[in-house]
């Protein structure tokens, strides 16, 4: 009896979580988000609640739920700790929450990792203008900019290029402002795009 019903609660769990997704690809991020909370109340098992977590780490992100965001995807990291990608959408939520050195210390471990992640070293040349470190940040968006040559996509060669002229810009021209004032929307921009990349399939290197 008891299998029974350990098998009875994971279908349930199942249903609960593909309705979720499907709430998700229909834009209504909100309720998907209490759905994945229902998943996770039923006691799911790691392998799920890791899918769970995650799932519902990306709409807190979209919703700017970034307490509840970074909450899901350091849950989701203990479960897998070597998933950069995980570990970059933390990163966003920290860095959404202007927790800029604990969203830089995520980027560098990823780039220990995997130093050739273009939207990791453009999010840390960001992290870095907003310290106000405009060297080492024009020095990270030249490094990201090499990389994305070599291994970006199309969308991602092109928001690393216009990072670069900004910040170059700001050099040339004192501009101390300047990208401090989008940094919050390229943060959302390349989480946007970092998830879309999951999805579609990650393109072959040139």
């Amino acid at each position: 009896m008891r299998i029974q019903v350990n098998e009875n609660q994971s279908e349930l769990i199942t249903s609960l979580f593909d309705e979720a997704r499907h709430l998700m690809e229909q834009g209504d991020q909100e309720c998907a988000v209490k759905m994945f909370q229902k998943c996770l109340h039923l006691g799911p098992e790691p392998k799920m609640r890791a899918s769970i977590l995650n799932e519902s780490g990306y709409c807190c992100l979209r919703l700017g739920w970034f307490e509840e965001a970074a909450t899901s995807f350091s849950e989701y990291l203990k479960i897998h700790p070597l998933d950069n990608d995980g570990r970059f959408f933390l990163a966003s939520a920290y860095a959404s929450m202007k927790w800029t050195d604990e969203a830089m210390e995520e980027l560098r471990t990823i780039l220990t990792i995997d130093p050739t992640d273009v939207l990791a070293r453009h999010d840390l040349a960001l992290c870095f203008r907003n310290k106000g470190w405009l060297k080492e940040s024009f020095e990270e968006i030249k490094r990201a900019n090499k990389y994305a040559a070599l291994y970006a996509n199309a969308e991602e060669k092109e928001i690393v290029k216009s990072s670069l002229g900004h910040i170059e810009e700001e050099i040339q021209e004192g501009d101390e402002d300047g990208i401090k004032e989008t940094f919050f929307l390229l943060i959302l921009l390349t989480t946007i795009m970092k998830r879309s990349k999951l999805k579609t399939g990650k393109p072959p290197r040139q």
